[in-house]
């Protein structure tokens, strides 16, 4: 039991660390387009789906 509740609790840090991670990168993401990047080169360049990119756009 406390080898789940120890991949339980590494499980829940990793995503908090994701999430942040997914947000700085959506911010640099949006400028970097503002600043004439295409959303495929992002995409590509960021390692995420391009449908992800259009998210943080707004599109």
């Amino acid at each position: 039991m406390n080898d789940l509740k120890l991949a339980a609790r590494n499980l829940t840090k990793a995503r908090a660390r994701l999430a942040e991670a997914m947000a700085a990168a959506a911010k640099v993401a949006v400028q970097a387009h503002a600043d004439g990047m295409t959303e495929v080169d992002l995409a590509q360049f960021l390692g995420v789906n391009r449908l992800t990119v259009r998210k943080w756009l707004g599109k």
